[in-house]
């Protein structure tokens, strides 16, 4: 596909929003980014929120008002609970698709944990009763906790716990991991005189996972002992249980089980009071690639349910029977469901967000719940909406932005979309009125097979057509996980990108087609071969600039963190179109990372050696081409630090120069927690890059 007339959309956001700038002179001080603030170029004026069917509440500094959505009549003061109805300090909190806290949907009862084990006690007044639902917890064996692997791969970073109460109080379901046979794996802080060692389980690809059960406890009876759910049919080490919740009448439990590579799930119900007789699989998932968790919507009736599902390639919504029967498709198209805004079963309606129209952004859709008629759209403008439906679902406010617009609220009628009102409008920083900014622009081309890209581009402020310039691509590049959105934030960039844009060097964000969220299809192109795909799609978008006459081909880099460092470091190594790259935090082997995310996408070493080989920069270390600058924290518990000393080791082999920065300490995590320890990284980030792709 041909050029400029066609493909280049030219943005210049800062036209649009301001008329001082041609008065933005100023250039950002070094120290300023080395600080870390981020986004400062604009500020929202109020935080908005439904109160009831048509009125908001609007927080700002000036205080609270409640709004009248329709006319924007405020009334003042606005008291949000009466004196002596304050929220008691200890309540229910969800994750993981369920009820899970410290006390039961009653208030009668509470949980708690000693020693790996579960207990339950009563609440109220006076002496309570406190009984021990397990007795078996130790070191290895976790009762209704979870280990790191289960937290961090399944339900969620920081879930901890791992129990579900059924609407009633009257049933506890909870997960007990064994852990005795996966590897330990050692942390050591170096900084104390007589260091310090962090040691707990993680697996590795193809080693044994911890063995997960699932047991069901009348709550009800003091002393009562669990009652564990068969799960014979699935081998101890071949068993992943992925979600469990009540059904809402809490007759029945139900849970998903995936086998360790998750290339299929299996959706079973349980009786609730027996568990272990009446179980029954009610539906089965199997794709061509990777299936991730999925959580039902359950409708008001307690005995259907919305499930997502990706079997036509893209992620649509279908409705079930609580039996497993299938009534019909509800959503359907090559495009995205993103999430489920609002059930209104009385009006037999379901709102949703979806990126039919475009993937770097979303828009809020309605459709019958009988999959009936057509899906109507309620925010039509380009961009990136975000609706919150007032009670009633007659209005919703729309947090609306794309690339010449900073974030605005819209009131808007839900029937027909309609704009009713302007209700809140970020305002530009003082700091976008003076600094001379950036130049940003949405891009959209198409890759070497045809397949369509987006991207969106700062340009150095003085940018002129025709000259070429240095190119920065900061990437993530993970599954399902765009940086490249149309909005006015992520299009006009953070402090330290548009600093990079007045020292001549351009930020290029765009998504390969596995992170963008344009079906499964797309994504399963990485399967079994993680960094190959990517790379191609990367390499196709600073080739489209080369060919447009904007990048200088000897000036391109590239940096990321985590699966971005991933990237980074697998670009140096498998590519030499970069001059430069910035890799922290990187995984460089996948046989060194852990076992949920991996096998997901790459099955088991055993089963898949070559995939395993050709993904890892270790191995490719020869390969070095261009400036690399690694970091890592010592202590990083997520991906640890052996994946870079493996890289270096190899690296020194192969007699190849490179660079490194190690960060010592508990606060070098996964994320580097210590504010001089930050500042030193993007420093050295910073010389480095500028070193290698400023203009000589």
């Amino acid at each position: 596909m041909r050029s400029s007339a066609l493909l280049l959309t030219f943005l210049v956001a800062l036209c649009a929003t301001t008329s001082t700038t041609h008065a933005q002179t100023r250039r950002i001080p070094p120290d300023e980014v080395l600080e870390g603030r981020g986004r400062i170029f604009t500020v929202p004026d109020a935080q908005l929120s439904w109160i009831d069917e048509k009125t908001y509440l609007k927080s700002s500094d000036t205080g609270k008002v409640a709004v009248d959505a329709l006319t924007g009549k405020e009334t003042a003061p606005f008291v949000a609970v009466t004196p002596g109805a304050e929220t008691p300090p200890l309540r229910r909190t969800r994750r993981g698709g369920g009820n899970v806290g410290l006390l039961s949907p009653d208030e009668k009862r509470r949980v708690s944990f000693k020693e790996n084990n579960l207990e339950l006690s009563e609440v109220g007044v006076g002496p309570q009763k406190s009984w021990k639902v397990t007795t078996d917890g130790s070191p290895t064996v976790l009762n209704g906790l979870l280990d790191w692997v289960y937290d961090e791969e399944v339900y969620g970073r920081g879930s901890r716990f791992a129990f579900r109460w059924s609407a009633d109080s009257k049933i506890m379901a909870f997960l007990r991991l064994d852990t005795s046979a996966v590897k330990p794996f050692t942390l050591l802080d170096i900084l104390p005189r007589d260091q310090d060692a962090e040691v707990y389980g993680y697996p590795l690809p193809g080693d044994p996972n911890p063995i997960a059960r699932i047991a069901l406890v009348d709550t009800q009876a003091e002393g009562a002992l669990p009652v564990f759910i068969d799960l014979s049919s699935y081998p101890d080490d071949d068993r992943l249980i992925v979600r469990f919740w009540f059904s809402p009448d809490g007759t029945k439990l139900l849970y998903e089980v995936q086998n360790r590579e998750q290339n299929f799930l299996d959706l079973w119900s349980a009786d609730a009071k027996t568990g272990l007789n009446t179980k029954k699989l009610i539906h089965e998932e199997a794709q061509g690639g990777w299936i991730e968790p999925i959580e039902p919507n359950w409708l008001q009736s307690g005995q259907e349910f919305l499930w997502e599902s990706e079997r036509t390639g893209f992620k649509h919504l279908y409705r079930y029977k609580i039996d497993g029967s299938l009534i019909g498709a509800v959503t359907k198209g090559p495009w995205d469901v993103v999430s489920t805004i609002q059930v209104d079963e009385k009006s037999g309606i379901l709102f949703f967000d979806a990126n039919k129209d475009s993937v770097m952004g979303s828009q809020l859709w309605r459709a019958r719940l009988d999959g009936k008629g057509a899906t109507v759209c309620l925010t039509p403008e380009p961009g990136t909406h975000r609706a919150t439906l007032a009670p009633g679902n007659a209005f919703f406010l729309d947090s609306f932005s794309d690339a010449t617009t900073p974030e605005k609220t819209l009131v808007r009628s839900a029937v027909s979309g309609k704009i009713l009102r302007v209700a809140s409008e970020s305002k530009l920083s003082e700091p976008s009125k003076e600094y001379a900014l950036g130049q940003p622009k949405v891009l959209r081309f198409s890759a070497r097979d045809g397949y369509p890209l987006e991207g969106t581009l700062l340009l150095p402020p003085d940018w002129k057509p025709g000259q070429r310039v240095g190119v920065l691509c900061p990437v993530y590049a993970g599954p399902a996980a765009p940086t490249a959105r149309d909005t006015w934030s992520a299009v006009n960039g953070s402090l330290g990108e548009q600093f990079y844009a007045q020292q001549g060097i351009a930020i290029w964000k765009c998504d390969n087609r596995s992170a963008n969220p344009r079906g499964s299809a797309a994504r399963w192109c990485i399967y079994k071969n993680m960094g190959a795909a990517e790379l191609r799609d990367i390499e196709d978008g600073l080739d489209f600039l080369i060919k447009e006459g904007i990048a200088d081909p000897k000036r391109l880099g590239i940096s990321g963190w985590s699966y971005g460092g991933f990237m980074s470091a697998y670009a140096l190594t498998h590519s030499q179109k970069f001059a430069a790259g910035v890799a922290g935090a990187p995984p460089t082997d996948w046989r060194l990372y852990d076992t949920i995310y991996t096998e997901r996408y790459m099955s088991t070493p055993q089963k898949n050696k070559a995939g395993y080989d050709s993904s890892s920069s270790v191995l490719a270390a020869g390969n070095l081409s261009g400036a690399l600058l690694l970091a890592h924290g010592l202590m990083d518990d997520n991906v640890h630090v052996q994946n870079t000393i493996q890289l270096v080791h190899a690296l020194e082999k192969a007699g190849k120069d490179f660079e490194l920065t190690l960060y010592p300490g508990k606060v070098s995590r996964h994320g580097i927690r210590d504010a001089d320890l930050s500042r030193h990284q993007r420093r050295r980030s910073q010389k480095f890059l500028l070193e290698h792709l400023s203009a000589r």
